[in-house]
């Protein structure tokens, strides 16, 4: 079975340009939402039995990640924390994304209930999905009126 679409929800920053405008970033388990300022590069690929969807994501302490599936949306979201030196610094280059990150990955139907394993090790967040459609049977049983 291959799946067909998986579309990768994108906002303005994507399109580059002077003026970066933040993302919206909803996480339901906060009072406050916060905005995302970056959104992390991502692979999406499938085999004939997973789909796999890497995330570079260095510097990202594994508490700080939540990977959560919300009406076919895969959403990853976290924050990677800036480490500044003590005392004064001149920069001379500046290109690492710090602050709050959201990825938004739309599933399939034919995936979006299947097993989902994901792990981050080396600054790669790997996230695999079975694409296996497991049968669940359901045992009837006698009512208390059908003896």
């Amino acid at each position: 079975m291959t799946t067909h679409v998986i579309h990768v929800i994108r906002e303005m920053t994507d399109r580059g340009g002077p003026a970066r405008k933040s993302l919206t970033y909803y996480c339901s388990d906060v009072k406050n939402p916060v905005y995302a300022c970056w959104e992390p590069n991502a692979d999406i690929f499938e085999t004939e039995e997973e789909v796999h969807i890497a995330l570079e994501l260095a510097g990202v302490n594994r508490d700080e990640v939540c990977v959560q599936l919300k009406a076919g949306k895969l959403i990853i979201s976290g924050v990677r924390r800036e480490k500044r030196p003590e005392g004064k610094v001149n920069y001379h280059q500046l290109e690492l994304n710090y602050g709050h990150f959201m990825k938004i990955i739309s599933l399939p139907e034919a995936v979006e209930h299947n097993d989902i394993f994901a792990s981050l090790r080396d600054g790669l967040l790997e996230i695999k999905i079975s694409k296996k459609v497991n049968v669940i049977e359901i045992p009837v049983t006698r009512g208390a009126n059908n003896r």
